[in-house]
Protein backbone atom coordinates (compact mmCIF):
# COMPACT_ATOMS: atom_id res chain seq x y z
CA UNK A 1 0.00 0.00 0.00
CA UNK A 2 1.08 3.36 -0.40
CA UNK A 3 0.92 6.54 1.40
CA UNK A 4 1.00 9.85 -0.20
CA UNK A 5 1.58 13.26 1.11
CA UNK A 6 1.22 16.01 -0.22
CA UNK A 7 3.06 19.62 1.25
CA UNK A 8 1.65 22.93 -0.05
CA UNK A 9 0.34 21.48 -3.38
CA UNK A 10 3.18 21.86 -4.75
CA UNK A 11 5.54 18.69 -3.92
CA UNK A 12 3.88 15.23 -2.95
CA UNK A 13 5.36 12.23 -1.38
CA UNK A 14 4.28 9.00 -2.11
CA UNK A 15 5.86 6.09 0.10
CA UNK A 16 5.13 2.60 -1.00
CA UNK A 17 5.35 -0.23 1.07
CA UNK A 18 8.67 -1.77 -0.63
CA UNK A 19 11.31 0.64 1.23
CA UNK A 20 10.99 3.40 -1.61
CA UNK A 21 9.50 6.86 -1.97
CA UNK A 22 8.88 9.02 -4.75
CA UNK A 23 8.89 12.97 -4.29
CA UNK A 24 6.93 14.34 -7.08
CA UNK A 25 7.32 17.95 -8.16
CA UNK A 26 3.48 18.92 -8.58
CA UNK A 27 3.37 22.13 -11.26
CA UNK A 28 2.56 20.46 -14.18
CA UNK A 29 0.88 23.43 -15.92
CA UNK A 30 4.28 25.36 -15.48
CA UNK A 31 6.33 22.14 -16.07
CA UNK A 32 7.46 21.97 -13.10
CA UNK A 33 8.97 24.69 -13.13
CA UNK A 34 10.95 25.71 -9.32
CA UNK A 35 10.43 28.60 -7.44
CA UNK A 36 11.58 29.37 -3.90
CA UNK A 37 8.46 27.68 -2.22
CA UNK A 38 8.64 24.61 -3.84
CA UNK A 39 12.10 23.99 -3.12
CA UNK A 40 11.57 24.95 0.28
CA UNK A 41 9.09 21.90 0.22
CA UNK A 42 11.32 19.43 -1.60
CA UNK A 43 14.38 20.10 1.11
CA UNK A 44 11.28 19.38 3.60
CA UNK A 45 10.54 16.62 1.80
CA UNK A 46 14.08 15.15 1.50
CA UNK A 47 14.59 15.67 5.30
CA UNK A 48 11.70 13.72 6.15
CA UNK A 49 12.21 11.23 4.57
CA UNK A 50 15.78 10.57 5.31
CA UNK A 51 14.81 10.49 9.15
CA UNK A 52 12.21 7.82 8.32
CA UNK A 53 13.99 4.57 8.92
CA UNK A 54 11.06 2.63 6.59
CA UNK A 55 12.50 4.56 3.48
CA UNK A 56 15.44 3.09 1.76
CA UNK A 57 15.61 4.82 -1.33
CA UNK A 58 14.34 8.28 -2.63
CA UNK A 59 12.95 8.34 -6.32
CA UNK A 60 12.78 12.31 -7.58
CA UNK A 61 10.60 13.10 -10.61
CA UNK A 62 8.15 15.50 -12.15
CA UNK A 63 4.55 15.52 -12.31
CA UNK A 64 3.18 15.02 -15.82
CA UNK A 65 4.97 15.01 -19.12
CA UNK A 66 8.42 17.08 -17.87
CA UNK A 67 10.87 17.04 -14.57
CA UNK A 68 11.60 20.60 -14.57
CA UNK A 69 11.30 23.50 -16.95
CA UNK A 70 13.84 25.73 -14.74
CA UNK A 71 13.35 28.66 -12.55
CA UNK A 72 9.78 30.16 -12.85
CA UNK A 73 10.12 33.31 -14.11
CA UNK A 74 6.63 33.68 -13.65
CA UNK A 75 6.96 33.90 -10.24
CA UNK A 76 9.57 37.00 -10.44
CA UNK A 77 7.86 40.09 -9.12
CA UNK A 78 8.36 43.09 -11.23
CA UNK A 79 10.31 45.94 -9.55
CA UNK A 80 13.71 45.76 -8.04
CA UNK A 81 14.46 44.08 -5.36
CA UNK A 82 17.76 44.66 -2.92
CA UNK A 83 20.52 42.24 -3.68
CA UNK A 84 20.72 40.90 -0.09
CA UNK A 85 16.65 39.59 -0.75
CA UNK A 86 18.42 37.39 -4.12
CA UNK A 87 20.99 35.77 -2.03
CA UNK A 88 18.79 34.60 0.54
CA UNK A 89 16.66 33.15 -1.95
CA UNK A 90 19.44 31.75 -4.10
CA UNK A 91 20.10 30.05 -0.41
CA UNK A 92 16.83 28.45 -0.28
CA UNK A 93 17.53 26.29 -3.68
CA UNK A 94 20.57 25.75 -2.07
CA UNK A 95 19.52 24.00 0.80
CA UNK A 96 17.88 21.60 -1.25
CA UNK A 97 20.84 20.57 -2.80
CA UNK A 98 22.47 20.17 0.04
CA UNK A 99 20.04 17.88 1.04
CA UNK A 100 20.40 15.58 -1.51
CA UNK A 101 23.72 15.37 -1.30
CA UNK A 102 23.88 15.07 2.55
CA UNK A 103 21.43 12.73 3.46
CA UNK A 104 22.95 9.07 3.28
CA UNK A 105 19.96 7.14 1.02
CA UNK A 106 20.55 7.08 -2.28
CA UNK A 107 18.06 9.67 -4.52
CA UNK A 108 17.76 8.58 -7.73
CA UNK A 109 16.04 11.21 -10.58
CA UNK A 110 13.43 9.98 -13.03
CA UNK A 111 13.60 12.54 -16.00
CA UNK A 112 10.92 12.73 -18.52
CA UNK A 113 10.51 15.44 -21.09
CA UNK A 114 12.27 18.74 -20.32
CA UNK A 115 15.19 19.13 -17.57
CA UNK A 116 16.10 23.06 -18.30
CA UNK A 117 18.44 25.19 -16.25
CA UNK A 118 17.78 24.58 -12.58
CA UNK A 119 15.50 21.49 -13.82
CA UNK A 120 18.87 20.08 -15.13
CA UNK A 121 20.88 21.13 -11.43
CA UNK A 122 18.49 19.24 -9.29
CA UNK A 123 18.71 15.98 -11.90
CA UNK A 124 22.45 16.42 -11.43
CA UNK A 125 22.16 17.30 -7.80
CA UNK A 126 20.94 13.10 -7.59
CA UNK A 127 23.16 10.38 -6.91
CA UNK A 128 21.44 8.66 -10.30
CA UNK A 129 19.83 9.86 -13.50
CA UNK A 130 17.48 7.53 -15.35
CA UNK A 131 15.68 8.83 -18.31
CA UNK A 132 13.35 8.35 -21.03
CA UNK A 133 13.94 8.66 -24.72
CA UNK A 134 12.24 11.68 -25.11
CA UNK A 135 14.60 13.64 -22.22
CA UNK A 136 15.72 16.45 -22.94
CA UNK A 137 18.44 18.23 -21.17
CA UNK A 138 19.47 21.97 -21.54
CA UNK A 139 22.67 24.12 -18.86
CA UNK A 140 20.93 27.28 -20.40
CA UNK A 141 21.57 29.86 -17.44
CA UNK A 142 24.02 32.33 -19.92
CA UNK A 143 21.03 33.22 -22.25
CA UNK A 144 19.05 34.24 -19.51
CA UNK A 145 21.75 36.57 -18.37
CA UNK A 146 22.53 34.80 -15.35
CA UNK A 147 25.27 31.99 -14.36
CA UNK A 148 24.75 27.99 -13.64
CA UNK A 149 23.46 27.67 -10.00
CA UNK A 150 22.74 25.13 -7.83
CA UNK A 151 25.42 23.80 -7.96
CA UNK A 152 25.98 22.95 -11.56
CA UNK A 153 29.33 24.52 -12.02
CA UNK A 154 30.39 21.20 -9.93
CA UNK A 155 28.64 18.62 -10.64
CA UNK A 156 28.67 19.13 -14.82
CA UNK A 157 32.36 19.35 -15.00
CA UNK A 158 32.71 16.67 -12.37
CA UNK A 159 30.73 14.44 -14.81
CA UNK A 160 32.06 15.62 -18.20
CA UNK A 161 35.11 17.45 -17.59
CA UNK A 162 35.50 20.64 -17.72
CA UNK A 163 35.63 21.69 -21.66
CA UNK A 164 32.19 19.64 -22.32
CA UNK A 165 30.93 21.44 -19.48
CA UNK A 166 32.07 24.86 -20.99
CA UNK A 167 30.14 24.19 -24.05
CA UNK A 168 26.82 22.72 -22.60
CA UNK A 169 26.89 26.52 -20.38
CA UNK A 170 28.02 28.78 -23.49
CA UNK A 171 25.72 27.33 -25.76
CA UNK A 172 23.06 26.43 -23.64
CA UNK A 173 21.93 23.36 -26.45
CA UNK A 174 19.69 20.65 -25.77
CA UNK A 175 21.29 17.68 -25.15
CA UNK A 176 18.64 14.53 -26.16
CA UNK A 177 18.91 11.32 -23.91
CA UNK A 178 20.98 9.12 -25.55
CA UNK A 179 23.73 11.89 -25.66
CA UNK A 180 23.15 12.50 -22.19
CA UNK A 181 24.36 8.96 -21.66
CA UNK A 182 27.09 9.04 -23.97
CA UNK A 183 28.74 12.13 -22.46
CA UNK A 184 28.14 10.01 -18.69
CA UNK A 185 25.78 12.06 -16.75
CA UNK A 186 23.04 9.92 -17.62
CA UNK A 187 22.86 6.16 -16.15
CA UNK A 188 20.38 4.26 -17.99
CA UNK A 189 17.68 4.99 -21.15
CA UNK A 190 14.31 3.69 -21.21
CA UNK A 191 11.27 4.21 -23.75
CA UNK A 192 8.64 6.59 -22.38
CA UNK A 193 6.38 4.09 -21.38
CA UNK A 194 8.80 1.91 -19.28
CA UNK A 195 10.73 4.65 -17.71
CA UNK A 196 8.84 4.40 -14.58
CA UNK A 197 8.30 0.58 -13.73
CA UNK A 198 12.10 0.61 -14.50
CA UNK A 199 13.11 3.41 -12.32
CA UNK A 200 11.03 1.82 -9.34
CA UNK A 201 12.60 -1.71 -10.02
CA UNK A 202 15.97 -0.24 -9.88
CA UNK A 203 15.31 1.66 -6.38
CA UNK A 204 13.31 -1.66 -5.27
CA UNK A 205 17.17 -3.54 -5.94
CA UNK A 206 19.34 -0.72 -4.01
CA UNK A 207 16.41 -0.92 -0.96
CA UNK A 208 17.21 -4.75 -0.78
CA UNK A 209 21.32 -3.99 -0.29
CA UNK A 210 22.94 -3.66 3.48
CA UNK A 211 21.90 -0.18 4.14
CA UNK A 212 24.13 0.75 6.57
CA UNK A 213 27.13 0.26 3.26
CA UNK A 214 25.29 1.61 0.89
CA UNK A 215 24.75 4.99 3.01
CA UNK A 216 28.61 4.59 4.38
CA UNK A 217 29.41 4.52 0.23
CA UNK A 218 27.18 7.53 -0.61
CA UNK A 219 28.63 9.52 2.20
CA UNK A 220 32.17 8.78 1.46
CA UNK A 221 32.39 9.07 -2.11
CA UNK A 222 30.88 12.68 -1.73
CA UNK A 223 32.66 13.75 0.21
CA UNK A 224 35.29 13.06 -1.29
CA UNK A 225 34.30 15.26 -4.75
CA UNK A 226 31.94 17.48 -2.69
CA UNK A 227 34.29 19.11 -0.92
CA UNK A 228 33.65 22.49 -3.03
CA UNK A 229 30.14 22.32 -2.80
CA UNK A 230 29.92 24.64 -0.07
CA UNK A 231 32.25 27.03 -1.75
CA UNK A 232 30.45 26.55 -5.29
CA UNK A 233 27.05 27.13 -3.83
CA UNK A 234 28.03 30.41 -1.54
CA UNK A 235 29.76 31.82 -5.04
CA UNK A 236 26.34 31.40 -7.08
CA UNK A 237 24.81 33.54 -4.25
CA UNK A 238 27.17 35.98 -4.88
CA UNK A 239 27.29 35.86 -8.24
CA UNK A 240 23.62 35.45 -9.48
CA UNK A 241 22.18 38.36 -7.77
CA UNK A 242 24.72 40.49 -9.53
CA UNK A 243 24.06 39.11 -12.90
CA UNK A 244 20.41 39.75 -12.48
CA UNK A 245 21.17 43.42 -12.00
CA UNK A 246 22.61 43.08 -15.70
CA UNK A 247 20.82 44.78 -18.47
CA UNK A 248 20.91 41.53 -20.31
CA UNK A 249 19.18 39.68 -17.54
CA UNK A 250 16.40 42.46 -16.97
CA UNK A 251 15.56 42.40 -20.79
CA UNK A 252 15.41 38.73 -21.13
CA UNK A 253 12.80 38.60 -17.83
CA UNK A 254 10.70 41.53 -19.70
CA UNK A 255 10.84 39.82 -22.56
CA UNK A 256 9.59 36.72 -21.46
CA UNK A 257 6.66 38.46 -19.70
CA UNK A 258 5.23 40.28 -22.72
CA UNK A 259 5.52 36.58 -24.15
CA UNK A 260 3.60 35.17 -21.18
CA UNK A 261 1.07 38.22 -21.50
CA UNK A 262 0.45 37.04 -25.30
CA UNK A 263 0.34 33.66 -24.46
CA UNK A 264 -0.06 31.05 -21.40
CA UNK A 265 1.47 28.53 -23.31
CA UNK A 266 5.22 27.88 -22.93
CA UNK A 267 6.33 27.65 -26.30
CA UNK A 268 10.12 27.71 -25.65
CA UNK A 269 11.36 24.91 -22.84
CA UNK A 270 15.06 26.85 -22.76
CA UNK A 271 13.23 29.52 -21.98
Amino acid sequence: MNNSNMLNNSVIIDKRADGVALVIINKPARRNALDPHLMDDLTDAFQTLDDDNEVKVIILKGQGDHFSSGGDLKAIEPGPRPIEEKRKMLRRYARTIQAIQNMDKPVIAMVKGYAVGGGMSLALACDLILASEDARFSCNFLKVGIVPEMGAMLFLPQALGLYRAKDLWFTGRIVEAAEARAMGFVNQVFPSEEIEAATISLAQELALLPSVSLRITKRIANATVNHMLNTILDCEAQSSPFCSESDDHKAYVESFRHKKKASENISDPTA
